[in-house]
């Protein structure tokens, strides 16, 4: 076990003190091979040296474009090193919304796979703040990097660098990476993470599972904060493995978990009802597994019945990491924990912002005991940044409730946002990607309940009269403009969409069920 001072390492320290205890140990575990923790920090440090000499500075940001695989970590890692700021980037995004994160998190430099590097040719020259790219390709020849709009070099070029530790002075409390989140009533927003933040999530989850000594699975994609905190940074803390997969695969699931030998799972609550749809096999039980995380910890029985596994709950965020929690095993039914009361204070609050007893819905608002282990706020949005912190408080925008023994219990988000297969969608950038098709007057965008736990996507359209917008061409529209996360699975057209006494859209009105 690793001495973790929060207040005073950062993921550099962190990474630079598991490689001189277990250089040759197992770090990362990929189906093509396993990289040792020491092989991870030259790397890491080759990948520093490459991008100081491409000028990259203390406090800049690099937006990181990458699928799950070794050059992404190294990057991260590179970044922390030099005092830079990731800034992970959905791999599913295209178009505006790409565009639209790239240059609001005032990213100089994007490193980026070269699957994606067409989509960057057309947005290159809308984007002037950025000032290079950095591609990953294993054919250099086969990407013209001077065709994309930008000064361009291969990644793998950089791993010629020395492998020597960059010299910056980075403190615990810098600003480590920008994590973009769903919108609420806008757009998505830039949540400023600190060393401390990512590493104490990182630390928690270990705790809060008994995680140490174990080897995780991750189907997750770390370019979230699930992934990269509470599977590699976890992983670095604690000193043993993780597996990481390209995604996640329902029928290969398992295969993955006996090869690994791996005890922990790292999930989104839709895998679990995808796993136990599948078809029951003699080798339900025959796995290493002990428990998924995050599960849901209402199929905690019939996870348990059908594969002997468990599946603990806790309330996180990006924003704050693991704020409740409950210690391993002792989970009840349908909680998500009590608050983690070394690092915050909880509570639940009505609309204006008073204490609601034991039972009564509110939402949850927390605050930090430790040093820069919440947000800072979101990046170029004061407004934002001030409404979440109002009175002293971080308000979740998520409604639960507590009972008298103080565990949480998670009812809704109060925020306009929709949660599927694992992912965050801003509700916002939807509609203001489907007002642009010129039959549209006006949509609306919900969350609808799911065969799978969380929610699919439903959107009502106002079309102008007489445009005969069918429902195929608008969908084929958002097949070509959207992430695949954020296609609508239902539509349904209005006359008009209902209207609250100030002219808002009243989206509590709209129909849920019985769409295309």
């Amino acid at each position: 076990m690793i001495d973790i001072a929060l207040e005073s390492m950062t993921i550099g320290d962190v990474l630079a003190t598991r490689a001189r205890s277990h250089r040759d140990e197992t770090f990362l575990r990929f189906h093509d091979g396993d990289l040792s923790f020491g092989h991870v920090h030259q790397m890491s440090n080759r990948v520093a040296q490459g991008l100081a000499s491409l000028g990259v500075r203390p406090g800049d940001h690099v937006a990181v474009m990458l699928p799950n695989c070794p050059e992404l970590l190294y990057t991260v890692f590179a970044l922390s090193r030099l005092g830079a700021v990731a800034v992970p980037v959905n791999t599913a995004l295209c178009g505006n919304l790409l565009r639209r994160i790239l240059a609001d998190s005032g990213s100089r430099y994007l490193v980026v796979d070269a699957r994606y590097a067409e989509e960057l040719s057309v947005l290159a020259p809308c984007l002037p703040g950025l000032a290079h790219l950095v591609v990953r390709t294993h054919d250099a020849s086969s990407v013209p990097l001077a065709a994309l709009g930008k000064p361009a070099v291969a990644l793998s070029s950089l791993l010629s660098y020395g492998a020597d530790t960059p010299r910056a002075d980075v403190s615990f409390c810098d600003l480590q990476a920008i994590m973009y989140t769903s919108g609420t009533t806008g757009p998505s927003k830039g949540a400023m993470v600190s060393h401390s933040l990512a590493l104490a999530c990182a630390l928690d989850s270990l705790d809060f599972l008994d995680r140490w000594g174990k080897t995780a699975y991750c189907p997750l994609p770390l370019f979230h904060a699930a992934g990269l905190w509470d599977g590699v940074l976890s992983a670095l803390l604690s000193g043993s493995p993780l597996a990481v997969a390209d995604r996640f695969h329902v029928s290969r699931f398992w295969d993955d978990v006996r090869h690994f030998d791996a005890q922990v799972a790292l999930s989104v609550f839709s895998m679990i009802p995808m796993l136990l749809n599948q078809e029951p096999t003699e080798r339900d039980k025959d796995h290493p597994l002990e428990v998924f995380y995050m599960g849901k910890s209402a199929l905690d029985k019939p996870l348990h019945d059908r594969f002997g596994v468990r599946s603990a709950e806790c309330y996180t965020s990006t924003e704050a990491g693991i704020a409740t929690g409950s210690p391993y095993g002792e989970w009840r039914l349908g909680s998500c924990g009590q608050a983690h009361h070394e690092r915050f204070e909880a509570g639940v609050v009505d609309e204006l912002d008073r204490q609601v007893g034991p039972g009564e819905p509110g939402e949850l608002v927390l605050r930090p005991k430790q040093p820069s282990i919440i947000t800072s706020g979101y990046y170029g949005a004061p407004e934002a940044t001030a409404h979440c912190f109002r009175n002293l408080w971080f308000h979740t925008g998520d409604r639960l409730w507590r009972d008298s023994d103080g565990y949480f219990y998670f009812l809704d988000r109060m925020k306009d946002a929709i949660r599927r297969r694992g992912e965050n969608i801003s509700a916002f950038d939807l509609e203001c990607e489907v007002n642009l098709h010129p039959a549209v007057v006006e949509c609306a965008a919900v969350g609808v309940p799911s065969e799978l736990e969380e929610e699919d996507v439903k959107l009502f359209v106002v079309a102008h009269p007489g445009s005969g917008l069918e429902a195929d061409e608008l969908l084929e529209f958002c097949q070509k403009r959207l992430p695949r996360h954020m296609v609508p699975r239902y539509l349904e057209f209005l006359d008009e969409l209902p209207r609250t006494a100030t002219d808002k859209v009243a989206k509590h009105l709209l129909p849920r069920g019985g769409a295309r």
